[in-house]
């Protein structure tokens, strides 16, 4: 049996007709009671205001000893250190972003940040140098 409904998603209405596979052979499906005069349409809606264009990607750093590189594509979400600063194995380095999940990437030696190659807002491929700690 083929119905007819129509779905709101963000204010925007769609007009759909749809199949109902689970109804039994003659059976009719109830009848929806018509809107009342007291119905509202829907509120138009809003545009949402433009994201903030991705930072520049920095020149890339050559994979060498010290380098940290992403382990995933995904987006810079935290930069946890400064060039300069002495991090301790487990330290959070970066924090990424990727399929609404947040991924610290946190250093596997002991050592000095010689080097930032990525900033909030990056977006990083698989095996991207993101830092180097020397």
């Amino acid at each position: 049996m083929m119905k007819r409904l129509r779905i709101t998603v963000e204010g925007t209405a769609y007009d759909v007709t749809v199949e109902e596979l689970d109804a039994p052979e003659g059976a009719t499906a109830p009848l929806a009671a018509a809107p009342s005069a007291s119905a509202r349409p829907p509120a138009p809606a809003t545009p949402r205001p433009a994201a903030p264009p991705p930072a520049p990607a920095a020149p890339a750093l050559p994979v060498g000893e010290g380098a940290v590189v992403s382990p995933l594509a995904g987006t810079v979400v935290k930069l946890a250190v400064a060039n300069g600063q002495s991090v301790a194995i487990g330290d959070v380095l970066v924090v990424l972003e990727a399929m609404k999940m947040n991924t610290p990437i946190a250093a596997t030696r002991a050592g000095q940040v010689t080097a930032i190659a990525v900033a909030v807002g990056t977006t990083v491929s698989e095996g991207q140098v993101l830092l180097t700690l020397g």
